[in-house]
């Protein structure tokens, strides 16, 4: 039986912990875990695939599709001079059918993972929360703060 696991993962990068506040670069990825790389995540965490419940299962997806980003991720030089990176939203997905007709996946890692790096619009599609919209209000406190931790 074929089984394939999807997420979508909105990723903030900054320069320190307040990255989900002051992010300097952003990445919406799909992830595409199918039977190779399920089993090669499951081979090197020491896990016998027949004995793990449907959760577990979701749950051991989850955990290699996340270990295949930071892979994407360290491969991408852009990425490469942020110290801090922080999952704003990582979910599951159902498999996206545009994606078939989409060309091939930006990244296909050793493990069989695959990587689809998504434009604003795409991900819109796939986002399971909105992104929080900064008001004025917030805008000037963080400004302020800036401000004052400046002196």
């Amino acid at each position: 039986m074929k089984t394939t696991h999807c997420f979508f993962s909105h990723i903030a990068f900054g320069t320190d912990a307040r990255v989900h506040a002051t992010a300097k670069a952003t990445a919406n990825l799909l992830i595409e875990i199918n039977d190779t790389a399920f089993t090669f995540g499951a081979k090197e965490r020491h896990l016998k695939v027949s004995t793990l419940t449907k959760p577990q299962k979701v749950e051991l997806a989850g955990e290699i599709a996340k270990t295949a980003a930071r892979d994407y991720l360290k491969l991408e030089r852009v990425f490469r001079k942020f110290p801090v990176q922080q999952f704003v939203d990582f979910n599951p997905t159902g498999t996206p059918s545009y994606i078939s007709i989409r060309s091939s996946p930006t990244k296909v890692l050793p493990s069989g993972s695959k990587i689809w790096r998504l434009a604003e619009s795409e991900s819109d599609k796939l986002r399971t929360k909105p992104l929080p919209v900064p008001s004025k209000e917030s805008e000037a406190r963080t400004g302020r703060r800036h401000a004052h931790s400046a002196k």
